[in-house]
C-alpha cells in the first residue's frame, strides 16, 4: 500500500522478497509520480505496466480470452465512469482486478510514443480525469473509450467469439478519426487502437 501523506512510503507484509518485489515495484512508482495529480486510472496503469516489466508475473491467473470475456460481461456505462472517476479501483469485486487489467492496457497502448506519453502524462490531472490532456497530447477523446451498450453472456458449452470489432464503441456510426477503441487482441485480451 502506498501512503503519501506527507513524505510518500509504501507499506507490505514480511513475506519473502521475491513474492513482494512486484509490490514493491508498483508502490515506488506511485511514489515516484506522486507529485503529479494523476487520475487514478493513470497511476494505477502506469504502476501496473512498471510493475509488470520490471517484475514479470509467473503464470496469469486468467488466459487472454478469459480476461477479454471477463472485460465485455463487466463494462457498461455506470462502470466506465466508475473508471474514469476513479471509484472502481475501490470495487471489492471482479470490477477491481478489471479495474487494474484495463488501466494497464491503455497505458501500455497511450505509451507508445514515450516522448508523448511523457507530455500527456504531466499534463494529464484528476478534475477530468486526464480528458485534457489526452485531446491535446495523444489526439484522442477519452469519452470515446465506452463500454458496449449491452453486455452479452456465453454459455459454457458456447463460449464468446475470439473477435469483436470496436467493442467499445456503443455507437452505430464508424468512429472519427484519431479516436480510441477497444477491441480484440489474442497476446493480451484488448488492444487501444486509434481509428482511421
Amino acid at each position: 500500500m502506498h501512503i503519501s501523506h506527507g513524505c510518500s512510503h509504501f507499506v507490505t507484509m514480511k513475506a519473502d522478497l521475491l513474492a513482494i518485489q512486484p509490490v514493491i515495484a508498483h508502490e515506488m512508482t506511485h511514489g515516484c509520480v506522486g507529485h503529479l495529480p494523476l487520475p487514478a486510472w493513470l497511476n494505477e496503469g502506469i504502476a501496473v505496466n512498471t510493475e509488470q516489466r520490471l517484475c514479470p508475473p509467473p503464470a496469469p491467473l486468467y488466459t487472454p480470452q478469459q480476461m477479454h470475456e471477463k472485460h465485455v460481461r463487466f463494462w457498461g456505462e455506470e462502470e466506465i465512469q466508475q473508471f474514469w472517476s476513479g471509484k472502481s479501483f475501490l470495487r471489492d469485486d471482479e470490477g477491481n482486478m478489471l479495474s487494474y487489467d484495463l488501466a494497464r492496457i491503455i497505458v501500455d497502448q497511450f505509451s507508445s510514443d514515450r516522448e508523448q506519453f511523457r507530455r500527456f502524462a504531466q499534463a494529464a490531472h484528476m478534475a477530468d480525469g486526464g480528458a485534457a490532456a489526452a485531446q491535446e497530447h495523444l489526439g484522442i477523446e477519452l469519452g470515446r473509450v465506452a463500454p458496449p451498450p449491452s453486455r452479452p453472456t456465453a454459455h459454457p458449452d458456447h463460449p464468446l467469439p475470439d473477435a469483436k470489432p470496436a467493442l467499445m464503441y456503443p455507437h452505430t456510426n464508424p468512429p472519427a478519426p484519431r479516436h480510441v477503441r477497444i477491441q480484440s487482441h489474442t497476446a493480451r485480451g484488448f488492444a487501444v487502437t486509434s481509428g482511421t
